[in-house]
């Protein structure tokens, strides 16, 4: 099994209880009525309405799925091409990072490559190298569980949050396409902030050894 598959293995559950709280938040505000209903009567599970309601949480969850890394990736740094952090390594994140020291990673692998598709596949390279090491694991797994979580959140707002709009009251709508949207922008960050730090420990345990 992949390091990546044991490391999303490990996040199954932070992502799970994030999926779950979204899943209570929607149905508490726009079908808080089906609970008592259930609760009275078990047969109500079985209707469509109420089976949808169950069913359509579940659909989200298997859409986030279907999205690719790199799909995941866009959602996160905003970017078409050359999205992933890696692709500006060595001109940007590093040379940002007091821990990095790129007067090294230039005597280890001159010339540090400046396109980014070559920057991306020399950090792979030394992720390669690394990539059994605790700082290293601990930012994967970190950065890994926040692209999850955002593109998590990103469906959330347009399978949930959009669709509501034509079906459920304002304001109380309006509340909730903004509380969707400032979670999405909240995780782009996070993700953000943990790709470059997944980046840049890299390089910097590679720096000195």
């Amino acid at each position: 099994m992949s390091t990546e598959t044991n490391l999303k293995a490990a996040n199954s559950a932070s992502l799970w209880a994030f999926f779950i709280f979204n899943f209570v938040v929607f149905n508490s505000l726009f079908f808080t009525s089906y609970y008592d209903s259930i609760l009275n009567d078990f047969k109500l599970m079985l209707s469509a309405r109420t089976s949808g309601v169950l069913i359509a949480p579940v659909v989200l969850f298997i859409v986030n799925g279907f999205l690719s890394s790199e799909q995941k990736a866009i959602l996160i740094f905003w970017r078409l091409k050359n999205v992933l952090p890696g692709s500006r390594a060595f001109s940007k994140h590093g040379k940002r990072d007091p821990r990095v020291n790129m007067n090294r990673l230039g005597a280890l692998h001159a010339p540090l490559p400046i396109d980014p598709t070559d920057q991306n596949r020399l950090w792979f390279k030394l992720y390669k190298s690394h990539r059994e090491d605790i700082a290293i694991l601990k930012s994967h797994k970190d950065f890994l569980l926040a692209r999850d979580m955002t593109s998590m959140a990103f469906l959330y707002l347009i399978l949930a949050g959009i669709p509501m709009l034509f079906f459920a009251k304002a304001p109380l709508v309006y509340y909730y396409i903004i509380f969707l949207i400032m979670q999405y922008l909240t995780l782009v960050t996070v993700g953000q902030n943990k790709g470059k730090a997944f980046v840049t420990n890299v390089l910097a345990i590679e720096s000195t050894k």
